[in-house]
């Protein structure tokens, strides 16, 4: 019995030799993978990582310089948010909202430089505030601009603020719409072609920039949606194409003034290309009501006559303006804000009953 154990258990040592030796790789074999991972280690580019980093480091360093953190007292409360350099004389941009109702109203620099600041000009209907500091006692350098207008979706996005008053923030993600439009609060008007971005905003960055990869500003960083309060990947801000407009009207006149057209419409949908013939390739607004005696009834535009739900599709269809094409309702309130101005004659292409003409307009004032 004692020898039959000995021999089962060599027959199994055996066995176990041979699984183990079946399981392990031959030393060739291992020798040569380690060569090829050594080599794959050794020749690996990390530049792109390293560069990816980098530009975000010298964006930073670049950029902060001219962020500031903005602090506002009243009888009321005490808040905070955030602002930009727009020239080297002490003018600073931020949001209405940010200094909306400020006593006192005080900048910080990066460095630590601190003043007081008084409100120059302000636009409530695009949330934009001017600021003044009056005795500058170090040297300051504006952001640059880039056209927002050329901004497209999945670009790379850089909101810089100080979100719940953590100064001097920096938070990156991609645009991810354009040509949005959002109500400001302070007007039954919308900001026109606003971007949207899931770059992280908190309260405190109202009023911060958001730059492009290059570090040029498209925008200002002005509204979240949100059901907690807190960021939730969906922020918007003001177009920097807006953001020259404004304050250069503010600047140079004392006041930014809209052009008018005098129409409410909406967007082509099935529905409307159905009721009015046109084919669903056709983009545009529609024409649902025309103010009275104002510059598109004057010139003769067409509005629905119908009632809700029981239209009656014979209202224009505007297409284009000044011969650019009209994607939307959105697309023309963006147009005629940043691109005309008030007294302006421009041309609409519009479609009535089925073909396409064209109608002089001279733009009034809001």
């Amino acid at each position: 019995m004692r020898n039959n154990k000995y021999s089962v258990l060599i027959s199994l040592l055996l066995i176990s030799l041979i699984l183990l030796a079946s399981c392990s790789p031959d030393e060739k074999d291992l020798e040569s993978k380690n060569t090829i991972q050594e080599e794959v280690l050794l020749n690996s580019d990390d530049s792109a990582y390293e560069i990816s980093s980098e530009n975000y480091s010298e964006i930073f360093e670049d950029t902060i310089n001219s962020v500031v953190f903005i602090k506002t007292d009243s009888q009321m409360r005490s808040g905070s948010g955030s602002g930009f350099v727009w020239d080297d004389s002490g003018l600073i941009i931020t949001n209405f909202h940010v200094i909306n109702n400020a006593e006192k109203i005080i900048i910080k620099f990066f460095n630590g430089m601190e003043y007081e600041a008084n409100i120059l000009g302000s636009d409530p209907p695009s949330d934009i505030a001017i600021l003044k500091i009056e005795d500058l006692e170090h040297k300051i350098d504006p952001l640059n601009f880039a056209k927002s207008n050329l901004v497209t979706p999945g670009e790379i996005a850089i909101a810089l603020g100080n979100p719940f008053g953590e100064q001097f923030t920096i938070t990156k993600g991609i645009i991810s719409g354009v040509g949005r439009t959002k109500l400001s609060g302070f007007s039954s008007y919308s900001i026109p072609a606003v971007l949207q971005t899931d770059a992280a905003i908190n309260p405190g960055n109202s009023g911060g920039p958001l730059l492009n990869s290059s570090g040029d500003v498209i925008g200002m960083n002005t509204q979240i949606i949100s059901e907690s309060g807190s960021f939730s990947g969906v922020g918007f801000a003001v177009p920097s194409d807006l953001i020259e407009k404004v304050v250069l009207a503010i600047v140079n006149n004392g006041k930014h003034e809209y052009p008018l057209l005098g129409i409410s419409g909406t967007d082509l949908n099935m529905d409307i290309r159905q009721g009015t013939g046109v084919d669903r390739a056709i983009t545009g607004a529609y024409v649902t009501d025309v103010e009275p005696g104002g510059p598109s009834d004057e010139a003769g535009l067409l509005y629905d006559t119908g009632n809700y739900n029981n239209e009656s599709w014979d209202g224009d269809i505007i297409t284009s303006v000044n011969g650019e094409k009209i994607k939307s309702m959105d697309d023309l309130v963006g147009y005629l804000a940043l691109y005309t101005f008030p007294e302006e004659k421009i041309k609409l292409g519009i479609i009535r009953e089925a073909k396409n003409i064209t109608l002089d307009v001279v733009l009034g004032t809001r």
